[in-house]
């Protein structure tokens, strides 16, 4: 029953990792008209992830889909070993 709570809990992370990021690069290219010039050398990807707060959501993304990644990654591995 474990292995296969990972080859279910792994896609259900990169799925929700990956809708995640992608509202949050929506919501970061619909602020993006809003800035005023160039901003320093971080650049304005940086400058709106500070402004709307976004830094949270955005490493969450990342880490669920790497979480994910490595269950799915690990069931395979224990798949392939037990044939």
């Amino acid at each position: 029953m474990k292995e296969n709570q990972n080859y279910l809990i792994g896609p259900l992370l990169i799925l929700s990792g990956t809708i995640l990021l992608g509202i949050m690069h929506l919501s970061i290219a619909t602020y993006m008209p809003n800035l005023s010039g160039w901003s320093s050398p971080p650049g304005k990807f940086v400058t709106v992830l500070n402004e709307i707060r976004g830094w949270f959501p955005y490493g969450l993304g990342l880490v669920q889909i790497l979480i994910g990644t490595t269950m799915l990654l690990y069931y395979f591995e224990k798949s392939k070993q037990s044939k």
